[in-house]
């Protein structure tokens, strides 16, 4: 169960960073904004996969 939890955290962490990323890039470089958080969100799935074995 902590486990879960913890996964669910870390997504949702993850989320919260892409929005910010997105939400303070958005003025500047419009919806390519999306992409970028959508980057984000990936590294840090990729990285959380190499992290625990996969």
């Amino acid at each position: 169960m902590r486990s879960v939890v913890t996964t669910l955290l870390d997504a949702l962490a993850l989320l919260l960073v892409a929005a910010g990323v997105a939400w303070g890039l958005a003025p500047w470089i419009g919806g390519f904004a999306l992409a970028v958080a959508g980057a984000v969100v990936l590294a840090g799935s990729l990285w959380s996969a190499r992290s625990d074995g996969g």
